[in-house]
């Protein structure tokens, strides 16, 4: 099984779940989709295939709401590409909800702040759109082929998309109830094709992804910290302030998920090395 493929299976599992669910009048949510599909699927992936090639990482602490995933893509020189996703699970009605939400007590829309955070970071946001139709069949392709209605089953929104959605319709609702189809494009050109990348977006080096401290080290041991130049240490330092205002600012990701196009391995030491 590839990236392409693993991609494409977690897309069809999270289809298969909701539909199953909704035929039984069971909703799910975004925080079980994401850790018991998604990144369950990952871990599955690695164990059963001895390879690191994906590699999915739950945060330090336990996110109790939203299953929010941030992705880190290798450009195939050893830096890689920051993706922000705000998950979002098909309602009961065939609609996604409150997507014109107000973020905490800021004032500001939560695609608003989603497109902020992803600003601060050089990086893209999606809404990442976990679709589920019982009935519906579609037909569609892409720069991976042809696919089934299955593939929307992970399915991406730019948060620009969103906004204006909401702006133009005044309306927090996507779908219509009587006419139940998915939303978004599926999410497996993120690793079947060549993803096109907003320009200006920032590359991130191994070592830079670790200055997160919302997650555990990836890549880089503590006692490696200090061969560092002093422009890597203040580079460095401020990647971590970047990320400790955006973590205290509501981004929350229930985990994050890293893709290399090279392939990875694991270290004596535990650690990624690529």
């Amino acid at each position: 099984m590839t990236k392409c493929d693993l991609f494409k299976s977690i897309s069809e599992n999270v289809w298969n779940s909701i539909c199953r669910n909704h035929n039984r009048n069971n909703r799910l949510s975004e925080e079980g989709v994401s850790r018991n599909t998604v990144i369950s699927d990952i871990q599955n992936y690695v164990e059963d295939h001895n390879t690191f090639n994906v590699f999915a990482q739950k945060s330090l602490n336990e996110v109790s709401s939203g299953g929010d995933i941030e992705i880190y893509i290798d450009n195939g020189h050893k830096e890689f590409y920051r993706i922000l996703l705000q998950a979002k699970i098909v309602e009961l009605n065939g609609c996604f909800e409150h997507l014109n939400r107000y973020s905490g007590s800021t004032g500001r829309r939560q695609y608003d702040t989603l497109r902020s955070f992803a600003n601060q970071t050089g990086s893209d946001a999606y809404y990442l759109m976990y679709n589920g139709c019982p009935g519906y069949t579609t037909k569609g392709s892409d720069c991976a082929g042809t696919y089934d209605e299955k593939q929307f089953g992970c399915a991406l929104l730019t948060a620009n998309e969103i906004k204006r959605h909401c702006e133009g319709t005044s309306s927090g609702t996507l779908g219509n109830s009587r006419t139940c189809m998915p939303q978004g494009i599926p999410w497996r050109i993120l690793t079947c094709c060549d993803y096109n990348y907003k320009s200006g977006s920032k590359l991130y080096a191994p070592d830079e992804i670790d200055m997160d401290p919302y997650f555990k080290n990836l890549f880089l041991a503590s006692d490696r910290i200090s061969f560092i130049t002093q422009e890597q240490m203040i580079n460095n330092e401020r990647i971590i302030r970047q990320n400790e205002t955006l973590h205290r600012n509501g981004w929350k990701p229930s985990a994050r998920i890293v893709v290399s196009k090279d392939g990875m391995y694991k270290g004596r030491d535990g650690l990624l090395e690529i």
